[in-house]
């Protein structure tokens, strides 16, 4: 990979022009001089002032066909691509092409940008300012738009001597619009950016990063750059004497910036990265974790920062078992066996995982017939390996499982029903009871608690239906599980398996104080 820069990288101040701005559409605004010069154009004309990174991105844009930014949470990636928009379009008097993910993104977020500069400095052309289009001649315009995510066709016949593409939130760009939006990039004094949060790995904007890219993580924000210091261990904490200043005491959480001393500064940009959001949403997520590593410093992670139970949790648990499997076996023959089933519905198979303490030994699926005597099939599954071990109990879906559940009682099994749909046990952080299992599946397997033996064929399967199920936060700021829709259309079938393994670890005591588990920092 070949890196332009690895750079940390702030956000840019928008200052106060110098100059009376100029009437809407002005014949004596001219750009033309600024033609090889963005940076000029953005800090002169714009009244805007760039950072040293923003200004490598402005002359890459400048210099080379490709440009790509891999940028972490809030660092003002798309106030720049703004201002870069409307370089080329006031300045280079060329075409701008802006693309996103989503409808919502193409208006609310690039575009709101445009729309906000254009309208404040009185630009012209503002007359002929829409939602998402931006027009000063035949040549000399911009526009966005969003397109079917396998609809190359968008980009059908655009082609121009002076053309910009930009991709913004390039992250959730398919295959087949990055290709198209490439197919349009021909000429010599074309140019394509794409720039976006690196949350998902294994997509084109990863593979174009691959080639080349800046990197803007969050440290040298002028809302953070003062608090922070960089250790040994290259992880970024609170200074000592910032963390004594603003942490409270009694509850270890951040002040509110109303309680910090005089010599602490505020944020110099409302809504952008905070030491709030670093230290209450990203750092609890672990340094190591997914969620740290794209929104904070701006790298592509292991597995998605969607996942509940990234892939790099799982791997780590199938090492520390392989490590000692003596020693985890020792820790997991005190403690009794709990099994996890997900009864299928007629179309999915059912799914029973085996745990023994905090050791996942198993997991095994059975197809299902779609008749009356599919819970039967699972009943038996169950019994015959719970027999097999006696004193072990079963959690099932209450739903589907509930005539399993019958079944299994009449056997004098311990069989137990739960309602993933149910009120979580902590109701303040979970918006269910599903989102409190995997959760705290998730949890143990990130400190290390927890270990996975060897599953056979089905430990592909496991691991990609963990990492394949995703979370996200409420308004209220809950963790949820999305929709098992969402998750079957991304695996292309049911996470039986995953569901499975979070069902048998539900409950589970915690390893024996005696026995010390490796933690995350072992391996």
């Amino acid at each position: 990979m070949v890196a332009l820069s690895t750079r940390p990288s702030v956000d840019a101040v928008e200052l106060k022009t110098k100059n009376k701005p100029r009437a809407a559409g002005s014949k004596d605004f001219d750009g033309s001089q600024y033609k090889k010069d963005p940076v000029g154009f953005i800090q002169e004309k714009l009244g805007a002032t760039l950072t040293p990174e923003q200004i490598e991105i402005a002359e890459s844009v400048r210099d080379r066909r490709e440009t790509n930014v891999q940028a972490a949470h809030g660092v003002g990636k798309t106030f720049l691509a703004a201002q870069l928009v409307l370089w080329w379009v006031l300045s280079v008097g060329g075409e701008a092409i802006t693309t996103a993910p989503t409808a919502r993104q193409v208006e609310t977020l690039l575009w709101k940008e445009i729309r906000k500069v254009v309208k404040s400095k009185q630009l012209p052309g503002l007359e002929n300012l829409n939602l998402t289009d931006y027009k000063i001649t035949e040549h000399a315009k911009a526009w966005g738009f969003t397109a079917n995510d396998r609809n190359s066709n968008a980009f059908q016949g655009v082609h121009a001597q002076d053309l910009l593409v930009v991709e913004d939130e390039a992250c959730g760009i398919s295959q087949e619009i990055d290709d198209g939006a490439v197919s349009c990039v021909t000429g010599s004094e074309n140019r394509i950016i794409r720039i976006g949060n690196p949350i998902t790995p294994n997509n084109p904007f990863q593979d174009a990063c691959a080639r080349s890219h800046i990197r803007l993580p969050v440290w040298s924000h002028p809302n953070v750059a003062w608090a922070y210091t960089r250790g040994d261990d290259g992880i970024h904490q609170l200074k000592p004497e910032v963390a004594d200043a603003i942490i409270d005491p009694t509850t270890g959480e951040i002040k509110p910036q109303s309680r910090w001393p005089d010599w602490c500064p505020r944020d110099a940009i409302p809504g952008a990265i905070s030491v709030y959001y670093i230290e209450e949403t990203a750092r609890p997520r672990g340094e190591g974790s997914s969620f740290w590593q794209s929104r904070i410093e701006g790298l592509f992670p292991e597995d998605s920062a969607q996942s509940v139970i990234p892939r790099s949790y799982f791997i780590a648990a199938r090492q520390r078992y392989d490590q000692d499997p003596k020693e985890w076996d020792a820790i997991a023959d005190v403690q009794s066996v709990r099994f996890g089933l997900d009864v299928g519905d007629g179309g999915d198979p059912h799914a029973l995982a085996r745990w023994r303490g905090p050791v996942l030994y198993s997991i095994a699926k059975m197809p299902t017939r779609g008749d009356m005597l599919d819970a039967n099939r699972a009943a038996g599954m169950s019994s015959r390996q719970m027999k097999a071990y006696p004193g072990s109990g079963i959690t099932i879906d209450r739903g589907f499982g509930s005539g399993v559940i019958g079944i299994l009682k009449e056997q004098e099994l311990d069989a137990h029903g739960v309602h993933w749909g149910q009120a979580a046990r902590d109701n303040k952080t979970y918006l269910n009871a599903k989102a409190e299992d995997f959760w705290t599946l998730r949890e143990a397997l990130r400190k290390g608690e927890v270990a996975i033996a060897p599953l056979g064929d089905l430990e592909d399967e496991l691991m990609d239906d963990l990492a394949g199920t995703y979370f996200e936060e409420t308004s209220a700021g809950k963790i949820k599980i999305e929709k098992k829709e969402l998750t079957r259309e991304r695996l292309k079938r049911s996470p039986d398996c995953g569901d499975a393994a979070v069902f048998g670890f539900r409950q589970l005591p915690k390893p024996p104080k005696k026995h010390k588990v490796r933690t995350t920092s072992n391996w």
